[in-house]
């Protein structure tokens, strides 16, 4: 064994057997340090018995679950929440962006229908019909008479500008209706440039041929793809330019005359009456025949300025 001086930490090779079993006192040769030297004593092993386990009694063993497939099934959960979130935002967004635009048509639905009038009929299919041409007819009257030889159905109109600033009145289709409403035909009455004030009130006057004087009833609406479509290719009956006798002047095809507007009593029968003062009057225009039509007062809310209404032209002066 060996032996260590404490003091120099001078090793020395003994026999552990010189030390005895109580130890003893021994000095070092080179310091001459002496101390009490015992043997070191030899470690002893005790063998260990393996604890066992007592079984436990009384309860029911459970198969536990796998962690990897629980948190697999978590974050499959997770997954689906969120694509479900995802498409109610999506068709959160579009319902409401559907909702905007039918809110949008809806309160803009005049100024569409005015630019692209052929809404105007999806509009009435789903029940709101739109006036985008601003007037309202507060009277409508047919009659019948025998103009220059010729039977001409007269069309009289009371019509109200609804809107708060100057409005051009546009074409006008009228459904041409024998007696028992079957249709006969359609014309289209152009406005020449006649536009009324706000909130005016007039009385438009004009005369339709009816050869077979079977025109019994008639049906108007203010035709806004009209008003598009002549001030593209034929704007002088838009406007009133162009002269009042012309091809252009006497409507769709030659169906009827332009409307005249009335400020005077009415004269019996359409016929030309004289001047009696200055409120009431009745003008009177000869066409490419010499025929006489007249434009007659009705006694509108404001006075306007008389516009003839020529007759409508026979079949010979178109050639």
């Amino acid at each position: 064994m060996l032996l260590t001086c404490p003091k120099c930490a001078l090793s020395y090779a003994i026999d552990g057997a010189q030390l005895g079993p109580q130890g003893r006192t021994v000095r070092c040769a080179s310091c001459k340090t002496t101390w009490h030297a015992e043997k070191p004593e030899e470690p002893i092993e005790l063998p260990l018995e393996k604890a066992v386990e007592k079984p436990a009694t009384g309860l029911k063993e459970v198969k536990a679950k796998k962690i990897p497939s629980l948190y697999r099934d978590m974050i499959e959960s997770q997954k689906r929440h969120k694509a479900l979130m995802a498409q109610g935002i999506i068709w959160g967004a579009l319902a409401a962006t559907f909702v905007a635009m039918l809110g949008t048509a809806f309160l803009l639905r005049v100024d569409l229908v005015r630019a692209f009038p052929r809404l105007g009929g999806a509009y009435a299919a789903v029940g709101v019909p739109v006036n985008a041409a601003g007037l309202e007819v507060l009277e409508s009257k047919l009659e019948n008479t025998l103009r220059g030889g010729r039977f001409v159905a007269t069309v009289t109109l009371r019509v109200k500008n609804i809107r708060d600033e100057a409005n051009p009145v546009p074409p006008v289709r009228v459904d041409l209706m024998d007696k028992e409403s079957n249709p006969i035909d359609t014309t289209l009455i152009p406005p020449l440039g006649l536009t009324l004030e706000a909130n005016e009130t007039r009385v438009l006057t004009f005369d339709i041929p009816d050869p077979s004087n079977r025109v019994k009833n008639i049906k108007l609406a203010f035709d806004m793809q009209a008003a598009k479509d002549l001030s593209r290719v034929r704007p002088s009956l838009m406007n009133g330019t162009g002269g009042g006798h012309g091809e252009e002047a006497h409507g769709d095809g030659g169906h009827g005359t332009p409307p005249a507007t009335e400020d005077a009593h009415a004269a019996p029968d359409h016929e030309a009456a004289p001047a009696a003062d200055a409120g009431h009057a009745a003008t009177a225009t000869e066409n490419a025949h010499g025929d006489a039509t007249t434009a007659a007062d009705h006694a509108t809310e404001k006075p306007a300025e008389l516009r003839p209404a020529p007759a409508a032209p026979s079949a010979e002066a178109h050639h």
